[in-house]
């Protein structure tokens, strides 16, 4: 399962992107490929960011209260 989101994005990427750009009608929108694919991978790490931003504070507000003595995964308090 670990790989999983890496073959489901190959595959997303190889039906829409190479079976398109591989028709002759659309050769002038996929020519160059630098012009689209660069920034586009640019706009996914930049998507991604505010969900890792989110996943640090959520990791530190957890390691805080196990710290405090808060953790909520004791059996019998």
């Amino acid at each position: 399962m670990g790989l999983y989101w890496l073959w489901s994005y190959l595959i997303a990427f190889w039906s829409t992107v190479v079976v398109n750009c591989a028709k002759p009608v659309n050769w002038d929108s996929c020519w160059p490929p630098q012009e689209w694919l660069v920034p586009a991978f640019y706009d996914y790490i930049r998507a991604r960011r505010p969900y890792l931003e989110e996943r640090k504070i959520l990791e530190s507000i957890d390691q805080s209260n196990e710290r405090n003595g808060l953790d909520d995964s004791r059996a019998d308090p």
